[in-house]
């Protein structure tokens, strides 16, 4: 370091310039936190709704006489859905040099709204005796959906930079024995 050299401009080896070091740690954090102050946090919805059923068929007095096994059979299904998310905001207006160090915390960039629908098929019987009682059940995990990668998160050019993978329909079959 020569004389009249400022620490803050001098190369420290390799760890580059502490005013590097200070933008990129310290100032960037420091200013996505300024600026979602106040605004709604990523990934929080603000509205959610779920309904949920499940009816035995034994119910239907006509149909039950008619059909004796419905009498042990149920159905149902759960909705759900979720308003839109913020997913983060798009770049504030460039510093004297040029580069966005900000973000514009009037430009949210939301996520779509989502909705999910589960559906489900039981029967309950008896066997040796009616001492074992048992149930089969035929669980439909997001039945109308078939699979794709989600953005969750934008850089402030507004293009995402990391996704969550949402699983496509899952059929899950179990057999419970009460002894």
């Amino acid at each position: 370091m020569g004389a009249g050299d400022l620490w803050w401009t001098t190369p420290t080896g390799s760890n580059g310039q502490p005013v590097n070091y200070f933008n990129t740690n310290v100032q960037t954090p420091l200013n996505l936190a300024i600026t979602s102050q106040g605004k709604k946090k990523p990934q929080t919805r603000e509205y959610r709704f779920r309904a949920i059923t499940n009816f035995q068929l034994a119910g239907l007095t006509g149909l039950a006489g008619d059909h004796p096994w419905l009498k042990n059979a149920s159905i149902g299904g759960s909705y759900g859905w979720s308003s839109r998310g913020a997913i983060g905001y798009l770049a504030g207006a460039p510093d004297a040099d040029g580069v966005v160090r900000k973000l514009d915390r009037l430009k949210p960039f939301y996520d779509q709204p989502v909705g999910n629908v589960d559906l489900n098929l039981g029967y309950n019987a008896r066997f040796f005796s009616n001492k074992i009682r048992t149930r089969f059940q035929l669980n439909i995990r997001n039945a109308t959906e078939s699979g794709h990668l989600q953005g969750v998160a934008i850089n402030p050019d507004g293009k995402f930079y990391s996704y969550r993978i949402i699983d496509p329909r899952q059929f899950i079959f179990t057999t419970t024995f009460d002894l």
